[in-house]
């Protein structure tokens, strides 16, 4: 008994340490401009004005994504405050959430070990932690769908207790929870980001069901527990805000789904076939030269009717090939394998001789050992020149200590995976991982151009009062309102509001000269402007007294 009490404490204490090291940085650094600041603001304005339903982005109807995101963010605003903390606090529960999902997956699958190991390579993965430490729709769709994931593999694994359908008889263990969670999870995934979490799961389940011949996977699955959560918890929100905003369908479902994915017009995310590639390899360090042997392990695995790692590698094959095959490409994309992929890496590092880790590791301390060492000794080299100047001593000092922490954490894995300490070894490359993510953040936060964004926030602030109206003319930097708790009104600028706009077009001022004329008739106002733009403006006499000034922006006062 006391044994089985210590062992529960010290599980307890270690998902509490952890939670520590997750959620304690969250307040740094600054919040990013373009994403970060959309998806913080977005719910401070609903929180504004009480509208749930309807999406808006500096006051602007915004239908790129649906609202599950935005209710959570705004419900963390009431209770928390409006913080880069709070801001954050989804995608960091979510992906918390997510390592506990992967712990029990793993362990279900396979065993204990394999489950701390999932635990550790997932929450060190450079991809997986550098998003769960931002603000962006993607890990909330990550871990929705690893409900999703989670269900469908356990029963995959259920296959080896069904009977022949001969035998006329259902087992026991083919019950509703599963199917229900699966349900759930479509339908959260559904409601982060829209019809993605329905097809992934669909199409990774028919793959599953054709390659393995597993005739009576639906019948385990029992759809209609999927259908029945989409209906009690994605449908309402559709339909009310269909019947509000009558062109909400067709721009989310035809513009945001089908013309993103097969065309590259008006979206300007366009990447070459291979792009994840070096997205995947880099976005799994400190695990990357692990990643051949992992899925070599799996594939030998299937001959042994392992259908919970079938389904796994059936999983990650998809959603990297179909984000591939994509017109549009960002980085965020591939992140619902990950949680699959780590549990294979997981496996495959529990029965990987000591030996072999300490070379594995050996070989990432003398890769990010150099790296780290060039950073360092960047801005001597004058072939580099135009790259130090768009960054700084601090940024670059930054990004040179992630890696060479990261070193300093394979060395010592090394060193003892060859005591035959693995799992020490897998904490303390685990632990690099984590650095590694924490300095390549604080060394953003010191580019130049983000330094220059938090001096604007924090000099122009003093400046705007309850009744200022604010100017955007020709720019519109996201985080800005969310710091200022102020719309602004925009001047010549569409960008992604381009779709709101169209809509209710009197929220914009689509020229200077108009501009000019509301600015006349304004009592206490102040706008951001270009450089040229406050030249032309001078040249026209308009009345401003300059109140910040930089290379990219002026800050002007009625």
């Amino acid at each position: 008994m006391n044994g089985s009490i210590r062992v529960r404490s010290g599980a307890i204490l270690r998902w509490l340490i952890l939670a520590l090291l997750w959620f304690g940085p969250l307040n740094t650094p600054h919040l990013f401009d373009p994403d970060e600041g959309r998806y913080a603001e977005i719910p401070r304005e609903m929180l504004v004005s009480g509208d749930w339903v309807t999406p808006r982005l500096n006051g602007i109807k915004y239908f790129e994504k649906p609202a599950l995101q935005y209710w959570a963010t705004a419900a963390a605003f009431t209770v928390f405050g409006q913080h880069a903390w709070t801001a954050r606090l989804w995608s960091a529960l979510t992906a918390y959430l997510g390592l506990l999902l992967s712990f029990a997956l793993a362990r279900r699958l396979y065993d204990e070990r394999t489950a701390r190991l999932a635990v550790i390579v997932q929450a060190s993965s450079l991809l997986y932690i550098g998003l769960a430490r931002i603000t962006t729709l993607d890990m909330s769709l990550c871990f929705s769908l690893q409900l999703a994931l989670y269900a469908l593999t356990l029963l995959a694994q259920q296959r080896a207790k069904v009977q022949p359908a001969s035998a006329g008889v259902q087992p026991a263990s083919a019950g509703w929870q599963l199917p229900l969670l699966l349900g759930i999870g479509i339908a959260l995934a559904v409601l982060s980001k829209g019809l993605v979490g329905i097809l992934i799961p669909a199409a990774v389940t028919g793959l599953y069901f054709l390659w393995r011949r597993d005739w009576s996977l639906p019948l385990r699955a029992r759809p209609w527990w999927s259908l029945l959560a989409l209906l009690v918890l994605a449908a309402p929100w559709f339909l009310v805000v269909s019947l509000r905003n009558p062109e909400f369908a067709h721009f989310f479902f035809v513009v945001q789904h089908f013309q993103r994915y097969l065309s590259t017009a008006g979206f300007d995310r366009y990447e070459p076939a291979w792009f994840f590639i070096p997205v995947l390899v880099l976005g799994i360090l400190p695990w990357t030269t692990l990643l051949p042997g992992a899925l070599q392990r799996a594939w030998l695995a299937l001959r042994g009717g392992e259908n919970g790692t079938a389904l796994l590698l059936v999983w990650t094959v998809f959603v990297f090939v179909f984000f591939s095959l994509s017109h549009s490409k960002l980085i965020p994309y591939i992140l619902p394998l990950m949680p699959a992929i780590c549990v294979l890496l997981a496996r495959h590092l529990a029965s990987l001789p000591p030996a072999r880790f300490a070379r594995h590791m050996t070989a990432l301390a003398l890769c990010a050992g150099v790296l780290g060492a060039g950073l360092l000794v960047l801005w001597q080299v004058p072939a580099a020149a135009a790259l130090v100047a768009r960054a700084s001593t601090g940024s670059i000092v930054g990004f040179a200590a992630a890696f060479l922490l990261l070193a300093v954490a394979a060395a010592l894995a090394a060193a003892l995976a060859s005591r035959n300490r693995p799992i020490a070894a897998a904490v303390s490359a685990g632990l690099g991982g984590w650095m590694l993510v924490q300095c390549l953040l604080l060394g953003a936060d010191q580019l130049p151009r983000m330094r220059d964004l938090v001096t604007l926030e924090q000099d122009v602030k003093p400046w705007i009062g309850n009744s200022t109206r604010l100017y955007c003319v020709n720019d519109y930097l996201q985080p800005l309102p969310f710091y200022w708790r102020r719309t602004c009104t925009l001047v010549g600028y569409r960008g992604e509001m381009d779709f709101g706009l169209k809509q209710e077009p009197a929220r914009w001022i689509p020229d200077l000269a108009q501009f000019e004329r509301d600015w006349q008739s304004q009592d206490d106002a102040l706008a951001l402007l270009r450089p040229q733009d406050y030249r032309d403006l001078t040249a026209l006499g308009l009345p401003m007294r300059v109140i910040y000034t930089s290379q990219s922006l002026v800050a002007v006062k009625r």
